[in-house]
Formats: C-alpha cells, structure tokens, sequence
C-alpha cells in the first residue's frame, strides 16, 4: 500500500496538538492560566499567587503562552516599569477545555474505587 505524504494541515494539526500537550504537562503553565483567569494580571502578583513558583519559570511560562498566542503582554512606560498580562480569545477558550476536564475528573472521582493506583505511593 503507497504511503500518503502528509499535507501542510496535517503537520499544523500535529504542531498544535503538541503546544496543547506541552501546556497540559506542565503544572505551573497551568497555574498561570489559572490566576490570569482569576485577574491576576501582573508578574509580582503571580509569584505571590502560586507559592513555589520563581520568578525565572514565571517568565519563560508567559514567553511561551505568548509565543503560543495564549497571552499578551501590556509594557506601560512607568517608572518603575509595570507589566501586565492578559489572556486572548485562544487562552479563554484553552480555559474553557481546561474547566471542563477538571469537572470530568470530578465527576470521575466519585466513581472512583478505594484501591491503590500507580499514582499513589
């Protein structure tokens, strides 16, 4: 049977399941979707929210979500600078899918049976 090359939609399919499972794995990209969803907008106000979260993976999270077409990034020119982040119509709509595979999980939680998993320890 010939192989099927695959087309330029294809690879773009592919890429964006990839963003999609690389924001999915990470806890504090997560986090920091969570918190601009709740109005926390500003970069000292997202380390104070999510205790354990330093300043340099604060950064390289909201460069890729910015990257990824999730955020945007207000510079005012203030002295001292402020910055702040707000999420686009694709980060609310990723918020959205997010929401509803936390209820899945709930949901599933209560069917949940009382014996050890391979995420206990």
């Amino acid at each position: 049977m010939p192989r099927v090359k695959p087309t330029e939609q294809d690879y773009r399919q592919q890429e964006a399941f990839h963003r999609l499972t690389d924001i999915l794995r990470c806890k504090w990209t997560l986090a920091v979707l969570d918190a601009l969803s709740q109005g926390v907008n500003r970069p000292g106000q997202i380390v104070r929210a999510l205790p354990g979260l330093t300043t340099k993976v604060l950064y390289e999270r909201v460069h890729k979500l910015e990257r990824y077409g999730l955020l945007t990034r207000r510079a005012y020119p203030e002295t001292p600078p402020r910055v702040e982040y707000e999420l686009t119509e694709r980060g609310r709509q990723l918020l959205a899918l997010i929401r509803q595979m936390r209820e899945f999980a709930h949901e599933w939680s209560q069917h949940l049976e009382e014996t050890p998993t391979l995420t206990e320890k």
